[in-house]
């Protein structure tokens, strides 16, 4: 007995582990929408989407939706209904149009990616929309918020949900620092210069004259 039960909470553990992430089904005049993302996610991984959508009636042309936000691109479409075609494609969006029947149900499916976070720590969320349009009452979306670690792991949202609640403690202020004067350096007053004396000229000697005596002639 021990055995089968715990074999019982292991399978249900990894089925658990293995389940996908909804919100539930969005309705309106006989029209519904929901969407289911593959768990766990991880990021920079593909992670598998699902789009459901199922009518009362036949309706003709249905607008059908999916929006990714920030941190989130379209990887591939993977799967579509054979009566829908697809109006518009880029990394964040995608458009269908589809043909339905009344009571049945239509399933779109494909791949979405999550960026990594960008800090060492807390809890990021990403958010993936699904979505029908009608002119009479506009537009009716349902939504997923996918809560990552900053791992890139996929957290549980009661868990997310409890630590993004939780203040992260303050970051504590350096110590006030103690600014010392400067000490001024010394005025060195160099003594000025004496300036030489000037040269006195000596005299210059006047020329010695030598008379030269007259020898008288002889007679």
């Amino acid at each position: 007995m021990r055995r089968i039960f715990w074999f019982s909470m292991l399978l249900i553990l990894l089925l658990s582990a293995c389940s996908s992430s909804s919100s539930g089904a969005e309705c309106k005049e006989g029209i519904c929408v929901s969407i289911e993302i593959e768990s766990p996610v991880q990021a920079l991984e593909p992670a598998r989407f699902t789009i459901f959508v199922k009518t009362e009636k036949d309706i003709s042309k249905l607008p059908i939706g999916l929006s990714v936000f920030p941190g989130v691109i379209i990887s591939d479409i993977e799967k579509i209904p054979e009566n829908a075609i697809l109006i518009y494609q880029d990394k964040t969006k995608l458009d269908w149009q589809l043909n339905t029947k009344g009571g049945e149900e239509y399933s779109f499916s494909g791949h979405i990616i999550l960026s990594k976070p960008t800090a060492s720590y807390g809890i990021f969320s990403y958010s993936v929309l699904a979505y029908f349009s009608q002119p009479t009452f506009g537009r009716v979306s349902d939504s997923i918020i996918i809560y990552l670690d900053a791992e890139g792991k996929q957290v549980e949202e009661s868990r997310a949900k409890m630590e993004l609640e939780t203040d992260f403690p303050v970051p504590t202020p350096p110590p006030d620092l103690t600014i010392i004067p400067e000490t001024p350096f010394p005025t060195i007053v160099w003594p000025t210069n004496t300036p030489l004396p000037s040269p006195t000229p000596s005299p210059s000697p006047s020329p010695t004259v030598t008379r030269t005596p007259t020898l008288q002639a002889y007679p």
